[in-house]
């Protein structure tokens, strides 16, 4: 156990180094799918969850946004708040998604003149690829872990989440 906060420091920035290394985040792109680390998150983030998007009282929206209603900011302003991002880099985001057909604007049944974001057929059908990807490569990872060596390196990850303040809120969401 490091006797100071910097041994500390210095433990963490060295894993994070093994293991950003061991599981290609430093690649371009995540799984090799076209989707940056980020992006993918984003993603994920949209299939766990039906964003509403309205246009907002006193917001200036640009012309097509008030013509239909439209205003990514809220879902943008959610999923840049989990993930600790920039909700403008997050809008920018979900305008790309939408522009190539991963994303679409339904009406809300519960709002008047409400919109939900909400993925497409096509956009459920890359976040199925890239968590098919994602699992396969953990799975080839783990794969010569004897069943005490999974359970502990389990433990072990769950303790660290637990003692860095817990799990995010996409994966307590059950």
């Amino acid at each position: 156990m490091p006797a100071d906060r910097s041994a500390l420091v210095r433990d963490l920035r060295c894993f994070n180094r093994f293991y950003t290394g061991l599981i290609g985040l430093l690649d371009e792109t995540l799984t090799h799918s076209g989707f940056t680390l980020t992006e993918a998150r984003v993603l994920f983030e949209l299939g766990g969850r039906t964003g509403r998007i309205t246009a907002t009282p006193g917001r200036k929206a640009g012309f097509l946004a008030r013509a239909f209603q439209i205003d990514f900011g809220p879902a943008a302003s959610d999923i840049a708040g989990e993930l600790q991002l920039d909700p403008a880099y997050v809008t920018r985001i979900l305008r790309k998604f939408s522009a190539v057909g991963l994303t679409e604007m339904r009406t809300d049944p519960g709002a008047l003149r409400g919109r939900m974001l909400s993925l497409t057929i096509r956009g459920q059908a890359a976040l199925a690829a890239l968590q098919s990807a994602a699992d396969r490569d953990l799975t080839r990872l783990t794969v010569d872990l004897g069943d005490e060596e999974a359970a502990e390196l389990s433990d072990i990850l769950a303790r660290a989440r637990h003692l860095l303040g817990g799990a995010p809120a996409s994966e307590r969401r059950g």
